[in-house]
């Protein structure tokens, strides 16, 4: 499948898959869309997101969604605001909530926001989201139902609720309090509830159509006109998600009864990771780049100690582990030139073993005592 949806309580999934043959994921949260870059997605559909209970989605993770050739599409909600926020880099925009916040009729993000059941009821929604409340005041107005001073007083009571308490009976039961005839609020009332199609479905459903028709078109990978630029932030979040996927590819089936163990291997790797590092820039310093032969001497070596004996049973060992020959050949040659150093400052590290030792073993006796101090 090349084709994914982020969808929740904008649309039922149901309604979503006779409108659309795709991937349908949770509402999106940060890290999300990164998650998906090694599946090598054409394109993405974002409808529902988070924004609250955790991280929403960075703009800079659909920009580089995008400048990896992917075609992204938001509407609705989250999508809508993201669209609204990145048309001018090539997000694709669908529906009037998008235009709305691209044209700045409305502002805040918690004008879709709408309180909502888990994923087993799937994501049923509990309320009405403001853009939903907006067009149905707009759409009894123009049936001459209610006039347009009731319709802003509506608009207005919605506005002032936090998106979790938004309901048409709320709304209605905030405004009975006011002014206006009770008789015009019950009027807009029993037509919101009978006639008024929720406007967010309204939108999922023509972006779902957007992608469909997309679809049908030959496959162009997306072009960008801008650079993206690898933030220290956006760096961060993909070594996250990459070493949470290396723990979860390579976990064991019996995991540790220690909470520590992981943490503690980790470490132990960290600081691996590191030697090879720093073994690999001494070697591009002095220019000891190790020979095409050394490299296969060292694979062999390393092959024969796992009793893999020909190159079909190394590949399907590293397809076993979720590894790349690429990942193979980085970690032969970083283990060559941790050799190659080893050796250069042996005498080096002898002089200096003692005290490290020293060092271990004390650091060892204090943690393993109650309070750190000796006698």
């Amino acid at each position: 499948m090349t084709t994914y949806v982020f969808l929740g309580p904008s649309l039922p999934a149901e309604q979503a898959r006779r409108l659309l043959d795709a991937t349908y994921l949770p509402p999106i949260q940060q890290g999300d869309l990164l998650r998906l870059l090694h599946l090598n997605p054409h394109r993405v559909g974002i409808v529902d997101g988070y924004f609250e209970t955790v991280p929403a989605v960075w703009h800079k993770e659909i920009l580089l969604a995008m400048s990896r050739g992917i075609h992204v599409f938001g509407a609705a909600s989250m999508g809508a605001l993201r669209a609204a926020e990145l048309h001018s880099f090539g997000m694709i925009g669908i529906g009037t909530v998008f235009e709305w916040y691209r044209d700045g009729k409305i502002t805040a993000d918690d004008e879709v926001a709408v309180r909502h059941g888990p994923a087993e009821l799937g994501y049923l929604a509990l309320g009405q989201a403001l853009v939903d409340i907006r067009d149905s005041c707009s759409a009894a107005l123009q049936a001459g139902l209610i006039g347009e001073a009731l319709a802003t007083r509506l608009v207005d009571a919605a506005r002032r609720m936090p998106y979790w308490e938004r309901s048409y009976e709320a709304v209605a039961a905030t405004v009975r309090n006011g002014e206006p005839s009770i008789n015009d609020v019950d009027t807009w009332l029993t037509y919101a509830k009978s006639h008024c199609t929720s406007l967010k479905a309204r939108d999922a459903a023509a972006l779902l159509a957007a992608m469909a028709e997309h679809i049908r078109e030959p496959w162009v990978p997306k072009r960008v006109d801008f650079v993206f630029e690898r933030t220290i932030f956006v760096e961060r979040l993909i070594n996250d998600i990459a070493l949470a996927k290396a723990w979860k590819d390579g976990a064991s089936p019996t995991p540790s009864a220690d909470p520590g163990h992981d943490e503690t291997a980790l470490s132990d790797i960290r600081r691996e990771t590191l030697l090879g590092i720093a073994a690999r820039r001494w070697a591009e310093q002095l220019g000891l780049e190790p020979s095409p032969d050394e490299l296969e001497e060292e694979a062999a070596a390393f092959c024969a100690r796992l009793g893999l004996t020909d190159p079909t049973s190394v590949r399907n060992w590293l397809k076993r582990h979720s590894m790349t020959e690429q990942m193979f050949w980085t970690y032969m040659r970083d283990e060559l030139l941790v050799g190659r150093l080893a050796r250069k400052c042996q005498v080096d590290v002898d002089r200096e073993l003692p005290d490290r030792l020293r060092m271990a073993l004390a650091l060892r006796r204090s943690v393993s005592s109650d309070d750190g101090d000796e006698t």
